[in-house]
């Protein structure tokens, strides 16, 4: 386009020089000599636009005129001139603060992270991202670290205190007595088989045999026998126990509540002994000794690791579980104006610090880009960029000196 424009310039430098060249043999008619006014003007002004561009960056036909070349001979002056522009002016520190303060950053950013977290490129790239974060957490360590942690927390618990706690939320829950209808389920189960029959009536007939008593009582306890034989025996003793099973399932049965009250005072006696907390204390110990922290806690961080990678390799991992996550997460920073705030100032005064830090560094960066072209590329650049506005001043310097000339020759003619 400049190389357009600078033809188009000597072009109309041309015609104003040939129509000026060309009215000379007819000067004497009027028309002509006005004519030759407006070529003659028109050739003064774009000789003199011509040398006005041309002397910006070198010195016309190579002649060293004075106050020519100006851009090279001024090129430091004209770049910290640039410099001081750029960072007083338009890209100074208060325009820059003043835009930042505008602007609510965390919020933007936020609202472009669910955008992002729609897309099934960014699906993709997080079940990677969170494939080879897996590879660079040291498993090797965490072992050593949980076994430490373990041994800490069950060095520092006191296992009777622990067991009150235990026993009460037992005693909240009616832990105790469901315990004691297992008992009596299981005790019925087993009570009500005939193989129990049968050592229940062999067990009364032995124990009734064995009975020292003499006269009357011998002969009774011998009658006695000779009417109910074992299996009487064993099934007479069978709904005894039944019954009397039956009974203590019932709620509120004194026996049953009698037993659930003595089976409580036991136990706090037994916590109240100070042997139940050295016995309790050394129990712990040699569970620690006997459990091999070293080896499970291994096996457990590799069955960990093993368990999280096939998480992550499934199909819809990002889909299923870190999507809906971190939109949660997002969800949640954003409804907390207070924090939001909070972040949104310090994301402000962050930027403000990076600001006052680093703007000087525009300055740098315009003299560094500056200074890597000699003056014959940075002309040629600046040519590029501005020369065909440049060259277009030559064209309306020639045209409007042909303007002038017509009406200074009509001036002329009429004085």
């Amino acid at each position: 386009m400049s190389g357009k424009a600078k033809h188009t310039a000597a072009v109309s430098l041309g015609v104003m020089a040939a129509g000026f060249a060309a009215t000379i043999p007819w000067a004497d008619h009027t028309w002509v000599r006005l004519l030759q006014s407006g070529f003659e003007a028109g050739l003064v002004g774009g000789l003199a636009d011509w040398f006005a561009v041309t002397a910006l960056f070198r010195h016309p036909l190579g002649i060293p005129i004075p106050h020519t070349a100006l851009l090279p001979n001024n090129r430091k002056r004209v770049t910290e001139a640039l410099i001081t522009t750029v960072e007083q002016e338009l890209i100074s520190k208060e325009s820059i603060h003043s835009k930042l303060a505008g602007l609510k950053i965390v919020s933007r950013g936020l609202e472009g992270a669910e955008r992002v977290l729609e897309s099934d490129k960014t699906q993709q790239s997080i079940a990677v991202l969170c494939e080879r974060l897996l590879d660079y957490i040291p498993w090797d360590r965490i072992p050593a670290l949980l076994e430490k942690e373990i041994r800490q927390r069950i060095d520092a618990l006191e296992a009777a205190p622990a067991l009150r706690k235990a026993l009460d939320q037992v005693y909240q829950h009616q832990g105790d007595e469901k315990a004691l209808d297992f008992l009596l389920d299981l005790a019925e189960q087993l009570a009500m088989t005939r193989e129990t029959q049968h050592r229940l009536g062999a067990m009364a007939a032995q124990a009734m045999h064995g009975l020292q008593t003499n006269g009357f009582m011998q002969l009774a306890v011998n009658a006695f026998l000779g009417f109910y034989n074992e299996e009487k025996l064993g099934a007479m003793i069978q709904q005894f126990l039944w019954n009397a099973i039956r009974d203590m399932k019932r709620q509120g049965n004194k026996n049953r509540l009698a037993l659930l009250a003595e089976l409580r005072v036991r136990l706090e006696r037994w916590l109240a002994d100070p042997e139940t907390a050295d016995t309790l204390d050394a129990w712990k110990v040699r569970l620690l000794d006997n459990l091999d922290l070293s080896a499970r806690t291994e096996r457990w961080v590799e069955q960990l690791k093993e368990r999280l990678v096939e998480t992550v390799r499934e199909p819809d991992f990002a889909e299923r579980y870190a999507i809906p996550f971190l939109k949660e997460l997002l969800s949640r920073i954003r409804e907390d104006e207070e924090g939001m705030e909070k972040l949104e100032q310090w994301v402000h005064e962050q930027l403000g610090r990076w600001v006052e830090a680093n703007h000087s560094k525009i300055g740098a960066l315009i003299r560094e880009n500056v200074d890597r072209f000699d003056n014959e590329t940075l002309i040629a650049l600046m040519e590029d960029k501005i020369g065909s506005d440049l060259q277009w001043i030559r064209v309306n310097g020639a045209l409007c000196g042909f303007l002038i000339g017509l009406v200074l020759g009509t001036v002329k003619m009429f004085v």
